[in-house]
Order: C-alpha cells, then structure tokens, then sequence
C-alpha cells in the first residue's frame, strides 16, 4: 500500500507504511543494534557498521515483503542479524588471511575510538555484575565465565538445577536492565 503524501515543496510523494515502519526502527533500536555488532567484531566500528546496514537493509526487506510473518521482538531480531552477517564475514575473512603475514604488511587493527567504546561497555557490565547478588554473581560466573553447565554449576552452588537457572534468569534480567536494554527473547 503506497500513500501520497505532499512534500515540503507542494508536490505529491509516494512514501508507503514501510518507510515509516523502518525509520521509527533505525531511530530506535540502531545504537543498540551497532554495540552488539561492533562488540561481536572485536571492536572494529567498521565491521559493526556493515553488520548494521546488512540487519536493517534486512528489515526493510522484510517489511516490504507482503504475507511476512510478524516480528515480536524487533530489537532481538535485529541484533541477532547484525552478529551473525559481522560473524560469518569474520569467518570468511579469516579464511583469506595468510597464516605468516608478509613481513612488510601489517594487518590493521581496531582503532583507538573503537577500543573506547568496547572498554566503556565493558565497564558499565562490570559495574552491574558487582551489583548483583552474591549468588547470582556466582551462578553467573559459573556457567558464563567458568564454562560449567548447569548440573555441574548446581552440584558447586549445592543447589537444584531450577533455582540456577532461576538465578541465571534474575541476572540476566538484571543486566539487561543495568545497561538500558529491554528484556526479551533475543532468540
């Protein structure tokens, strides 16, 4: 469905629901959108930016595409997009990579500003991981940190498996909230 709409110098313009749709998102959710994929390339804005513009490029395919399916978490939907485009062109990146570089060719790495912005949202996590509870605090870092699963995290805690992963879930509520996130299923 396309309206017209009149533009500013008096004549008509085609603008359909998308356009808005899309705008609305990329305002909302893009700061979001470019940490998470700027975080899942090691630091490198550049790469986070693609991973960006591929996730919303994506969205605005979807939201052209008449008979989509709605999304319910848009925020989840686009970060999961954006990772993933930044972590499969990381992979077929580091296939290209000579194992021994050449002597006279440096490979780049991330830039000072990028290496900023991963150390500030590094240390807003930190502060809100100390804020946790002990217990949630240890579960976390047991089954985040540590690597345990959640059996083996219950048998250390001396506790149920449920009330880990109701620890777990308290935490990452915890988080979400503590760095201005909304909470939902990411995927």
């Amino acid at each position: 469905m396309i309206w017209d709409v009149p533009s500013p110098k008096g004549r008509a313009s085609a603008v359909s629901p998308a356009d808005s749709a899309w705008e609305a998102l990329y305002h909302r959710y893009v700061r979001r959108v470019l940490h998470a994929a700027t975080l899942a390339a090691g630091g490198s804005a550049h790469d986070g930016w693609d991973g960006v513009q591929h996730a919303f490029s994506r969205a605005w395919l979807y939201l052209t595409e008449p008979g989509s399916p709605p999304v319910h978490n848009w925020e989840a939907w686009l970060r999961k997009t954006a990772v993933r485009h930044v972590v499969q062109a990381a992979q077929r990146n580091a296939r290209a990579l000579p194992v021994h570089p050449a002597p006279d060719r440096e490979l780049g790495g991330p830039l000072l500003e990028n290496w900023v912005v991963v150390k500030e949202e590094y240390l807003g996590v930190l502060k809100v991981v100390a804020a946790l509870p002990p217990r949630q605090r240890q579960a976390l870092a047991l089954c985040g940190i540590a690597g345990c699963s959640v059996k083996e995290t219950a048998q250390i805690m001396d506790v149920r498996e449920g009330t880990v992963r109701s620890l777990l879930s308290q935490a990452r509520q915890a988080l979400s909230r503590g760095r201005g996130e909304e909470i939902g299923d990411e995927y």
